[in-house]
């Protein structure tokens, strides 16, 4: 419906500058053609700006309907047509109907692209060479030599019409697929995504991954004591300032769960450092948390998030149906990240890590990475019949 508004403005624009030029200069203002614009000229002038004005009012007021591309099409070839065999303004002897008759059918052909329509475009292209042919045959003064290489240029250029088409169309998907791609990866994963020609097709497999849960706590009762509009506006300023540290180090979020975010470190591309980088980004969330709070003017609007942290194997993949596919992970240690996160509230904690994911970081940082890590308690987990050993992420 866009691209059809887009052709019907740019037809409705050419019409009305040639029947002001045409209009000006059968008043003698003006001379800008060999043979002055007669009254038959004007007239046809008038019934094409009509007809462009009917169909601008109908896209633009009516609901679209597929098919009237297709009666635009030939219409815009029947009106050129007319012209063509009643204006007198266009010469026709000496040959030149043949390259006139070509020229105009490749503007028409090429102000159809405007619509990215693979039918539209062969429908163009075929009413393109009928119109041609019609032209050449009833206006043309004999068949002249060079008919045929005419003939076989104007195929040539529909069919670079066709793959232009084509490729445009794919152009804008891959543009629009790697926008909605970059909602929830950094951009340098998304380039390693087509760098790597990935499918985004349904599927998984067991992959080693590092996920983190955040969650702002006791937001329940925060929200209820503001409006709707103020929760909706701080959780954007929250998620936009969290989305950017996960970012920063190429974390992939799987999802927004109200103020909770699910980020998963490994997938779609492992790294050595997966782990790692969890903590740092961790680390960089509590203290982006740290200067918001500090614009905050009450102490009741501060917030406190709390972290969890967990490696292990998961199902990763895009899980769904064909309609609608998410990128996620599944799985045992995906739960037992969510519930170390909820652990968070019972030690007064804000970060807490498994021991498989200490096991992983320990030797590879320093306190010139901002933080220190100590081992908390063991604890049995809702779901797990063995304790487990969770550490705090100290910040300093």
């Amino acid at each position: 419906m866009k691209n059809e508004k887009t052709v019907a403005l740019v037809r409705f624009a050419l019409f009305s500058i040639t029947s002001i030029m045409d209009f000006v200069s059968y008043l003698g203002w003006i001379s800008y053609t060999i043979v002055t614009p007669s009254l038959i000229t004007v007239g046809l002038d008038l019934t094409f700006l009509v007809f462009a004005s009917i169909v601008l009012i109908f896209v633009n007021f009516l609901p679209y309907k597929p098919y009237l591309k297709f009666f635009t099409i030939a219409f815009d070839y029947f009106i050129i047509g007319l012209m063509m065999f009643l204006d007198p303004t266009i010469i026709k002897a000496n040959g030149l109907i043949y390259f006139i008759a070509m020229t105009s059918a490749i503007f028409i052909f090429q102000l159809n692209l405007l619509r990215h329509s693979k039918t539209g475009t062969i429908y163009g292209a075929i009413l393109a060479f009928i119109y041609f042919m019609v032209v050449s045959v009833g206006l043309g003064d004999g068949y002249p030599f060079d008919l045929i290489p005419m003939i076989f240029g104007l195929g040539m250029l529909l069919a670079i019409g066709y793959v232009t088409t084509v490729s445009n169309i794919e152009m804008v998907k891959e543009a629009n697929t790697k926008q909605m791609m970059e909602r929830f990866l950094p951009s340098q994963l998304v380039g390693e995504f087509y760098k790597n020609k990935v499918q985004l097709e349904p599927g998984g497999e067991n992959k080693e991954v590092t996920i983190l849960f955040s969650d702002i706590r006791a937001f329940t009762k925060f929200s209820e004591q503001r409006s709707a509009e103020e929760v909706v506006t701080f959780l954007n300023d929250y998620l936009s300032r969290m989305t950017d540290v996960i970012f920063k180090f190429n974390g992939t979020i799987d999802k927004f769960i109200g103020d909770a975010i699910m980020t998963i470190f490994g997938a779609p591309f492992k790294r050595d450092d997966d782990a790692l980088r969890a903590v740092k980004t961790a680390v960089a969330m509590m203290r982006e948390i740290e200067s918001l709070n500090q614009k905050q003017k009450c102490p009741e609007d501060k917030i406190h998030v709390g972290i969890g942290i967990h490696t292990g194997e998961a199902i990763v993949g895009n899980i769904g149906s064909e309609r609608r596919l998410d990128y996620t992970v599944i799985g045992d240690n995906v739960n037992l990240a969510s519930r170390i996160e909820g652990l968070t509230k019972h030690y007064n904690c804000p970060i807490l890590i498994s021991e498989v994911t200490y096991k992983q970081v320990v030797g590879k940082y320093s306190t010139e990475d901002g933080f220190e890590i100590r081992e908390i308690d063991q604890v049995i987990v809702k779901g797990k019949s063995k304790p487990i050993t969770v550490c705090e992420v100290v910040c300093l």
